[in-house]
């Protein structure tokens, strides 16, 4: 778990560095740096767990609505949208299984002696 979470860190975190040219810049950067710190403070056994779970059903809702919206375009819209509702579905994905994690170690300081 310690090794896919620090992946995941890495991934998110270049995955906010590389939205400098995106139109809504600081929408994707607070997204992806979201989900880094939500994996940065797993390791340190200090994941916020109702802020977590707030953040899984934004990112879920939200990348269920784009993938709606794929479905039923017929033009460009069809490339942007579908990069963005996978991004919303993995860092939502991800996000909820260090939620669940969290939650099965039980306080910080459980999780801390793991």
């Amino acid at each position: 778990m310690r090794i896919a979470n620090a992946v995941m860190l890495v991934l998110f975190a270049s995955w906010a560095g590389f939205q400098h040219n995106d139109p809504d810049v600081l929408v994707w950067v607070a997204l992806y740096g979201a989900a880094a710190v939500e994996c940065a403070l797993f390791f340190l056994g200090r994941v916020p767990r109702l802020l977590s779970l707030a953040y899984v059903v934004l990112c879920v809702t939200w990348g269920l609505y784009l993938g709606v919206r794929v479905l039923v375009a017929r033009e460009f819209i069809f490339e942007e949208q579908g990069r963005e509702m996978m991004g919303l579905l993995i860092c939502g994905g991800w996000t909820y299984v260090l939620y669940r994690s969290a939650r099965r170690l039980g306080p910080p300081e459980a999780a801390r002696h793991v």
